[in-house]
């Protein structure tokens, strides 16, 4: 859908099944916006700021300048028809705590928001926010296990939780995952696996791997953390 507006004071309501309201476009909330255009998901923008408005017009399905603490602004908006709204306002930690409340008031089915730092994230979730999302400690977690790692990428499912992208230790080449006892030895799954010049496949306990091998291991941090260190 392309851009387009209704008559002064209003506009075109977009909300459908596959449609998100990005509610602040600064880096993050720009960067998100954008990403979801790219994947075929139309998006509304809103920000306070004119100008950054104005650089996203064209990008964004629509992108509207209002102030989202005001009730009839985000009744106008139409965010309370949205299936998914972001609140990614970071540096007014008012204006996001506002924001978030009324379109829970509003009944917005998923509200996902912005936390920029600890106290933030918690009065966020006290609210009622379905999901509280914290960019920077989550890119520093994740750094911090790749540093201290042998993995080639790491993604925390949840606290305690995680996925590695990691090689295949020479233990395992030439052998099946029944015959390797990877779960029983190592307390992990490897879900999927990659040859050097293959396509991602689906692991079964019949997968005979190779080093060169890339692997996708999902288990307890500790435990995909030792696995990674495997040569």
């Amino acid at each position: 859908m392309s851009p387009r507006r209704s008559h002064p004071g209003r506009m075109h309501r977009i909300a459908e099944a596959d449609s998100v309201a990005v509610i602040g476009l600064g880096r993050f909330g720009s960067s998100l916006a954008l990403e979801l255009m790219e994947t075929g998901t139309e998006v509304l923008g809103v920000d306070l700021d004119d100008s950054i408005v104005q650089d996203m017009n064209g990008r964004l399905t629509q992108a509207v300048r209002a102030d989202t603490t005001k009730r009839e602004v985000v009744k106008e908006l139409g965010l309370g028809e949205f299936d998914r709204v972001v609140v990614a306002i970071g540096s007014d930690i008012k204006v996001s705590i506002l924001t978030a409340s009324l379109l829970l008031q509003l009944k917005v089915p998923v509200v996902w928001a912005k936390a920029d730092d600890e106290q933030h994230a918690i009065i966020l979730d006290q609210l009622g926010v379905h999901r509280v999302l914290s960019p920077e400690r989550d890119m520093g977690r994740r750094v911090a296990h790749l540093v201290r790692g042998a993995a080639a990428d790491y993604v925390e499912i949840e606290p305690g939780y995680a996925m590695v992208k990691t090689a295949a230790p020479a233990a395992l080449d030439g052998i099946t995952l029944s015959e390797a006892g990877v779960r029983t030895t190592h307390q992990v799954t490897i879900a999927a696996f990659r040859s050097p010049q293959g396509k991602w496949r689906t692991a079964e306990t019949s997968t005979v791997l190779h080093v060169g091998d890339t692997l996708l291991v999902v288990g307890p941090t500790a435990r995909v953390e030792a696995f990674a260190q495997l040569r």
